[in-house]
């Protein structure tokens, strides 16, 4: 017994002086091609809403963009916000061809009330909780994943 110990001790101490010579290059650490210590720095950019075609819809289920800038419309609170001005419509749909049409509310995003009249739910009432502005960037990362049929 005391001879296969020893014998697995020799081959475990060889197996660990092996790994200790190997080495890891940085760019062999992960999946990206580059070293994890580079760190990759966005450009400059502004939430003005450029950079957004057709109904500012984004791929991979994720909520639409807001094509235009939010400045002018902040801030959200309990008793205003300024986006249910154009947005707040509900049971319309958006015009086909019309640009300068605002976008109508989800019918999701509403309840019914106590007086029967359809309301912006509390939880879906802070519209940028879930809606960003665009901005005219290149990804950082890109995405070749498959895009959702719409």
């Amino acid at each position: 017994m005391k001879r296969l110990t020893l014998i697995a001790a020799a081959a475990l101490a060889a197996g660990l002086i092996a790994c200790s010579q190997m080495s890891i290059s940085d760019k062999d650490m992960g999946l990206s091609k580059s070293s994890p210590f580079d760190t990759q720095t966005p450009k400059a950019f502004t939430l003005d809403g450029t950079g957004v075609q057709g109904s500012a819809e984004t791929a991979y289920l994720m909520p639409a963009l807001v094509p235009h800038d939010t400045e002018k419309y902040q801030p959200i609170s309990r008793d205003q916000n300024k986006c249910l001005t154009c947005h707040d419509r509900p049971g319309q749909k958006k015009k086909a061809g019309d640009k300068n049409d605002a976008t109508p509310i989800s019918p999701s995003h509403y309840v019914k009330a106590a007086d029967g009249k359809l309301h912006v739910a509390g939880s879906r009432y802070n519209c940028e909780t879930c809606h960003a502005p665009a901005a005219n960037v290149p990804d950082l990362v890109g995405n070749t994943g498959p895009k959702p049929a719409r």
